[in-house]
């Protein structure tokens, strides 16, 4: 009995003594393999890493809907037709471009609006703006009619597709152009996804600016279609 006792230890002794110098030697991607498969049998499952999950977007400033009224703000305001104007345009934009000084400026009715959302779209929101297309006016200040007759009764609509955008806090030169410094705020903010539009401008301001074209210019034919234009604009007040 004894000896099958000690013959039994030392059996046990000596699967020790190789298991011992078995995992000196073994491949590390060995004992890798095999500790994954004791922790998962031990736990019924793999070891599972929570994962940080997303910090949300902290956005600031003006709504989606809000955006776009303060452009047709500025639109009634004329400042769509300057230069200056048209860059403070471009801010809300994820595509501002350089201001059109040919192009033709879309006239529309002194009521417009106001601008709400449609619909959720991917990674931003559908904002829609209801106007009466009036014509438009062309660098020579011709007048153009809309493509379809405004009859007082349907409306032509702007669809917008916003998206958020990183806030940055910008720092101006004295002459109030130039870019000193700009940084961003850790926020966002909404702007209108894509490029600038062509100008746009309500008819009474439309009737300054013509007004304004005609008494500056020396051009009788720029003058001449000035006139002409008024007419067709007054029209519509």
């Amino acid at each position: 009995m004894r000896s099958r006792f000690k013959y039994g230890i030392s059996l046990v002794l000596l699967l020790v003594v190789c298991v011992l110098l078995w995992s000196a030697y073994v491949p590390e991607s060995w004992l890798g393999q095999i500790r994954c498969f004791a922790r998962t049998s031990a736990c019924g499952m793999p070891d599972r890493v929570p994962r940080a999950q997303p910090r949300q977007q902290r956005i600031e400033g003006r709504a989606p809907n809000e955006v776009v009224d303060e452009i047709w703000r500025m639109a009634t305001q004329g400042q769509l037709l300057t230069s200056e104007g048209w860059r403070m345009a471009g801010g809300f934009f994820t595509e501002p471009r350089p201001f059109p000084a040919n192009e033709k400026i879309l006239v529309v009715g002194n009521e417009w609006g106001p601008a709400y959302e449609m619909r959720s779209v991917a990674n931003g929101k559908e904002i829609v703006l209801g106007y009466w297309d009036d014509g438009s006016i062309d660098a020579k200040v011709r007048y153009t009619p809309p493509p379809i007759e405004n009859t007082g009764y349907v409306k032509t609509a702007f669809a917008y597709t916003l998206v958020t955008a990183p806030s940055y806090l910008t720092m101006y030169g004295s002459d109030g152009k130039t870019l000193v410094e700009k940084r961003p705020t850790g926020s966002y903010v909404w702007v209108i996804k894509g490029a600038q539009p062509q100008p746009i401008t309500t008819v009474n301001t439309a009737i300054r600016y013509v007004l304004e074209r005609r008494d500056r210019t020396t051009d009788p034919e720029i003058k001449a279609n000035a006139n002409q234009t008024l007419i067709h604009l007054l029209k519509f007040r």
